[in-house]
Parts: structure tokens; C-alpha cells; sequence
């Protein structure tokens, strides 16, 4: 290739460069602080850029019945704004997660041990929505039982699948009208916290044991896991408060 052809390919690249950035920066405004804001269906989230190889940024947007949810990274959304943006704006339902596995930090915010990954889904959420009868049910099961030494309870959800329940009370004086959290744990010792409410559901998954090996799980770690993902949800969430705890 000529000198001059190696210069009109490169300026051409450079132009669909500009354009690219250009409508990016119309579609998806910036904090001052240099983080994107994505709307998600009128919320809106903030996001550093992330290296395009590790990504830990990644969303999923509803879809008609029969097919699988879009699924696609923050790299994604910053090169196709004007397909992307339009569907995290007005879809049933659509959901950003962040982090990853073994996570020091989330987002720029440093994480407790095993924390490693947050989310919230903006619009309706079935499997959030189908969970609150049995965390009632939990719940009133709860309210009769000893809380360990750090305050949970404890009760096994299905002896099957290896899935544990914990009840965290807010007001161990008045169990029956207090608020509490709710953590689930499977058989290979991934646990998580989530609440849905408002049309908005937030989520907190972490690390709690190897399970499968036979080590219990760290319930001693679950205050300060919630706590240390509740900061990175703040973080996220644009003028929002997070509360996982449930009625």
C-alpha cells in the first residue's frame, strides 16, 4: 500500500473515530468526575471505563417471549449508542451487573472479602417478585428461632440442592414487626442478598465458603459483605439510597 493510501485509510479511520465518540457523548452524558451515565429506564447509573479486556460492566435488557435476554458489555453500549441506548431506556424491564470474581474493588470502591458483584434491574422483576411469598414464609419461620452469636438465624431452604436461608431481624426487640434481611446461599457457597421494590430491584452476591469441601458458611462476614456492597450500589445509583432489607 502507498504512503498515500496508508494516509487516506488512516484519516478515514480517524473520522469514523470522531463520529463514533461523538454520538456516544450525545447518547450517554458524563459526571463530572469522568463516569458515564447510563439511563436504565429512567434510573440512572454511573460508570468508569474499564479496560475492554477485563470486563466487568455488563447489562441485560428484556426481549419478546421465547427469546433470551440482550445481553451486551459497557465496551458495547459506548460503540453502538444509538442501538443500545434506546433499549435500556424502554424495555420491560432491562439490568446492569458489576464486578467479578475476586474482586479488590468494585467500580473504584474497595469490597470486603468475597464480595464480588453488584447489580439492579429497573422495571418489572418476575424471579425478584416471585421470591416474596417464600421470604415471608421464611420470615415467620424466623421469628421463633435463636439467632446465632452474630444474629442471624438459620434455616435450610431445600435439602436437595444444598440451599440455605438466613434472617437478619433489624429490631430483635419486636421480631414480628421489624424489618430484616435475607440472604440465600447455595450448595457452592455463593451467597446474595436482594430486594425489589418500587420497580427497582438491587442485589449484592458474594463469596461465603467452599461449600462443596465441606467449610460451612461465614455468616460472621455477612454484615460487613452487605455493608460493602450497599457502598458500591450508592455508588452506582445516581441520587438514590439502597435499602435490601424487607417488610
Amino acid at each position: 500500500m502507498s504512503a498515500i493510501w496508508k494516509t487516506a485509510v488512516l484519516a478515514l479511520l480517524a473520522a469514523t473515530s470522531s463520529i463514533s465518540i461523538a454520538l456516544c457523548e450525545e447518547a450517554i452524558k458524563r459526571a463530572p468526575d469522568g463516569r458515564y451515565l447510563v439511563d436504565l429506564n429512567g434510573v440512572t447509573v454511573a460508570l468508569p471505563d474499564e479496560d475492554p479486556k477485563n470486563q466487568q460492566t455488563g447489562f441485560y435488557v428484556s426481549t419478546p417471549p421465547g427469546r433470551s435476554p440482550l445481553h451486551f458489555y459497557l465496551h458495547d453500549l459506548l460503540h453502538d449508542p444509538d442501538r443500545l441506548v434506546p433499549k435500556l431506556r424502554s424495555s420491560e424491564w432491562s439490568s446492569v451487573s458489576v464486578g467479578g470474581h475476586h474482586s479488590l474493588e468494585i467500580i473504584g470502591i474497595p469490597v470486603a472479602r468475597g464480595v464480588n458483584g453488584v447489580g439492579i434491574l429497573v422495571g418489572v422483576d418476575k424471579n425478584c417478585e416471585a421470591w416474596l411469598a417464600g421470604w415471608s414464609r421464611l420470615r415467620d419461620a424466623a421469628v421463633d428461632l435463636a439467632p446465632d452469636q452474630y444474629g442471624w438465624t438459620r434455616q435450610e431452604f431445600s435439602k436437595s440442592t444444598g440451599e440455605t436461608m438466613f434472617i437478619r431481624f433489624l429490631d430483635e426487640g419486636d421480631r414480628r414487626t421489624s424489618r430484616y434481611y435475607a440472604v440465600h446461599c447455595g450448595f457452592d457457597g455463593g451467597c446474595s442478598t436482594r430486594a425489589c421494590r418500587d420497580g427497582l430491584t438491587a442485589r449484592i452476591a458474594f463469596y461465603s465458603s467452599d461449600k462443596p469441601r465441606g467449610q460451612d458458611y461465614s455468616v460472621r462476614e455477612f454484615d460487613e459483605q452487605i455493608a460493602s456492597g450497599r457502598s458500591v450500589l450508592e455508588r452506582l445509583l445516581v441520587n438514590r439510597t439502597v435499602d435490601l432489607s424487607h417488610r
